[in-house]
């Protein structure tokens, strides 16, 4: 059960230093001369396909959740 805590903790770490480095890398994008739009289209798509995974692994936990209490 500890070593689940410190997986998912670390998971969530990980994704929330993806999502920073994506807005960093935006800016450097604006700084660089690309538009502000063309900046947050990008920024955008890439923050949606981190939601994509946060989504599947809460599906996932959920579903191990279930079959635990199942068994229980």
């Amino acid at each position: 059960m500890q070593v689940r805590q410190i997986l998912g903790k670390t998971i969530a770490l990980l994704l929330a230093m993806q999502l920073f480095l994506i807005g960093f890398q935006a800016k450097s994008q604006i700084d660089q001369g690309n538009s502000s739009i063309e900046a947050l289209i990008w920024m955008t798509q890439q923050y949606i396909s981190v939601l994509v995974k946060i989504r599947s692994l809460q599906d996932k936990r959920e579903k191990n959740g279930e079959r635990r209490k199942g068994k229980g």
